[in-house]
């Protein structure tokens, strides 16, 4: 059993756009159903299209085959709804969210515990 899918750049290349059109083909239903009409459609693919640049750097095959394989999963839960819009929103939107406080003074100073 190999644990590499790709043999070559040029395929975990091709596996990258073929799950990329799949998710970008699956995305007016998936913007509809978790109830993302609050943005413009173009805005929602946009921000898909950002998951995918953000890893662009990555070079090794056998980390491209895992995280083709981790979308694939995104995929297939999005499809059959397992995730909930508020799941999805802190996936998609995860640097816009503040980190929570760790030391005692930052969760006293807003409040918390």
């Amino acid at each position: 059993m190999t644990a590499v899918k790709s043999a070559n750049k040029e395929q975990a290349r091709a596996s990258v756009l073929q799950v990329y059109k799949e998710l970008q083909r699956l995305t007016p239903n998936f913007w509809w159903d978790f109830e993302m009409t609050d943005m413009p459609l173009p805005v929602f693919r946009a921000v898909l299209k950002q998951q995918f640049v953000k890893n662009a750097h990555i070079q090794d095959v056998r980390i491209v085959d895992r995280l083709v394989g981790e979308a694939h999963q995104h995929i297939y839960s999005i499809r059959y709804a397992f995730y909930n819009p508020d799941h999805v929103r802190n996936y998609l939107f995860r640097e816009n969210v503040e980190p929570k406080p760790k030391d005692f003074l930052s969760k006293f100073l807003i409040g918390k515990d």
